[in-house]
């Protein structure tokens, strides 16, 4: 859906990945909004900070950096890394939140680690076409985005209802995405571009099933069990990544499929642990 909104059928820019970025966002806030019109006494008693930072941390940041990586990447690709996900939750658990590792928890991250390198490495260069890895790496800092909404969720939201949690974070940043797009040539773009309205289809998809809806769902599995388990998630997504992307066209190397199933076992050991 990312990519959908970035280009057109056939490979011509349709949005900018700020736009994108900035449409996400807005169309999940305004999905949830009337879920929460009534919730918003839950940003008292100290739990604003703590929404804000989910709300940045969890949607703003990362909407923005999936879609400027995938301006050089393809989407299979930026799913498997999104399985690192469960690696950086337990190492900033671990880092700020005395959460205790184990042995075979360590051995782990450091196998998912040393898989999402190789993952990288691997996808340099794709049907005789360069990747550009700085952009794959952009994909890896919004995991560490995931991560430490998760923890925040887990340690200080714990009361709130998966709903408030959702609507509240994403109403919270969507001024900024509101600001954003405006600041540039969106409307102008949406009428005179063709296959603008599909653009925008496909980034309301995203923001509704794949953000605000998801999000429900994921956030509700936070409070109920540990960030760590409800991470693992991303045990799912790169193989719903692998089969969108090659239905989509997408070429797809050996050693990325193999790094990737490395990468699933190093956070079958976290989780193992």
């Amino acid at each position: 859906m990312i990519k959908r909104g970035l280009f057109t059928a056939d490979g011509q820019e349709l949005y900018t990945s700020l736009q994108v970025g900035a449409m996400r966002i807005l169309f999940a806030a305004m999905f949830m909004l009337p879920l929460v019109f009534n919730r918003f006494k839950t940003l008292k008693n100290g739990n604003f900070k703590y929404l804000l930072a989910v709300g940045v941390f969890g949607n703003g940041i990362p909407a923005f950096l999936f879609a400027i990586a995938q301006t050089e990447i393809p989407s299979a690709l930026a799913g498997m890394l999104n399985a690192l996900v469960p690696v950086f939750s337990m190492l900033i658990g671990l880092a700020f939140f005395g959460i205790r590792i184990k042995m075979l928890q360590a051995i782990g991250v450091l196998v998912g680690l040393g898989s999402a390198v190789g993952l990288i490495l691997a996808s340099g260069k794709i049907d005789g076409s360069d990747i550009n890895i700085w952009y794959a790496l952009l994909v890896v800092g919004a995991t560490i985005c995931y991560a430490i909404s998760l923890n925040i969720i887990k340690q200080y939201l714990q009361k709130e209802s998966a709903v408030s949690i959702t609507g509240l974070a994403l109403v919270l940043v969507s001024p900024a995405g509101l600001a954003i797009l405006l600041s540039t040539d969106f409307i102008s773009r949406t009428n005179s571009a063709d296959g603008a309205w599909i653009g925008i289809g496909a980034i309301s998809i995203l923001a509704i099933l794949g953000t605000a809806l998801a999000l429900i769902v994921f956030n509700k599995m936070v409070k109920e069990t540990s960030a760590l388990f409800a991470s693992s998630v991303t045990y799912i997504v790169p193989l719903i990544a692998i089969v969108w992307g090659f239905l989509d066209g997408e070429v797809l190397v050996a050693g990325q499929v193999i790094c990737a199933v490395t990468m699933l076992g190093g956070i079958f050991l976290i989780n193992r642990g």
